[in-house]
């Protein structure tokens, strides 16, 4: 499963099956209480936490970045449900230091009661991060060496996917007992929208030859597993360091902007704030500069469409 870093005050947090349910079976307690939203959940990417506070890459602090991202996510009212970094949370290897690092600078959401939900990319490692949070380490996993779970919300369901192929290795893979587990997963919960959530990119052609892939390299046949079955609305990913959304084959693609540094300067870096709708999903992004002029914009994203 991917991590899941709750509260002591969310233990009611079900993890059963590499399926975790928040608060809907009877007796749990809600999902969100007074003070949140239970269709809002923050949206994160590409963090590149490094091992001491002080490092820098392309002009950016990345701890800096995401102190002041874990600020903002705490001071929000009605809070979040959850928050979700999807994938690249440390720096290039994934080290022991990095997740250390990591762990202090999202701390402040523990006290806001705020569960926080990490994925793999490819600049993670799962041991060093298990290691650093052994509290959080699957017991069972579903898919054997990948992590992967389903987070439920009112509106929608979120299946949290691992593509992670090798650690500092650009290229991702899913791979067939993932993409098994997957649609067996999505025809036993096809009673709502599905949204997808991988770190790495689709890929729809493949690369130039000598030349490695630079996101899924099995988008094939992921994307046959989603196309057949019409509940599966969106696309959630991160890796090119790119804000954008679009579609394919009639499903929304969401690309995350980084938290960290971005690879082309038009680029905004920073987070988007997600609210879902009973018809969709509106997106708002929020940059780490707040004088950019993207700062606070939504994109609407209607799954009748």
């Amino acid at each position: 499963m991917p991590l899941h870093v709750t509260t002591l005050k969310r233990r009611d947090l079900l993890i059963a099956g590499g399926l975790a349910t928040f608060g809907l079976a009877t007796g749990q307690r809600a999902w969100a209480d007074d003070a949140s939203d239970a269709n809002r959940i923050a949206l994160l990417s590409d963090t590149h936490i490094p091992e001491s506070a002080d490092v820098v890459a392309r002009g950016v602090n990345m701890t800096a970045n995401l102190r002041q991202v874990v600020a903002e996510l705490v001071g929000l009212t009605p809070r979040p449900s959850g928050v979700l970094i999807n994938g690249d949370c440390a720096y290039l290897k994934g080290l022991p230091a990095d997740y250390a690092n990591l762990a202090a600078c999202v701390d402040p959401l523990a006290d806001a009661d705020l569960p926080l939900h990490l994925t793999m990319g490819n600049h993670d490692d799962r041991g060093p991060l298990y290691d650093a949070l052994s509290d959080q380490r699957p017991q069972s996993p579903v898919v054997e060496s990948k992590h992967v779970s389903v987070l439920r919300m009112p509106h929608a369901n979120f299946f949290l996917l691992d593509s992670l192929y090798q650690v500092n290795v650009v290229t991702g893979e899913l791979g067939s007992a993932q993409l098994a587990w997957l649609a067996k997963t999505l025809d036993e919960n096809s009673d709502k929208p599905a949204v997808i959530v991988a770190h790495h990119n689709p890929q729809f052609t493949p690369p130039e030859e000598g030349r490695p892939w630079g996101g899924v390299r099995d988008t094939e046949a992921w994307f046959a597993t989603l196309t057949a079955r019409p509940h599966v609305k969106a696309v959630v990913f991160g890796h090119t360091h790119n804000w954008s959304v679009s579609r394919h084959e009639g499903l929304h693609l969401i690309n995350l902007p980084p938290v960290a540094y971005v690879f082309g300067e038009t680029q905004p870096n920073g987070w988007v704030d997600a609210r879902l709708r009973p018809d969709g999903i509106d997106l708002t992004l929020r940059t780490i500069d707040p004088a950019d002029e993207r700062h606070g914009t939504t994109t609407s994203l209607n799954w009748l469409a």
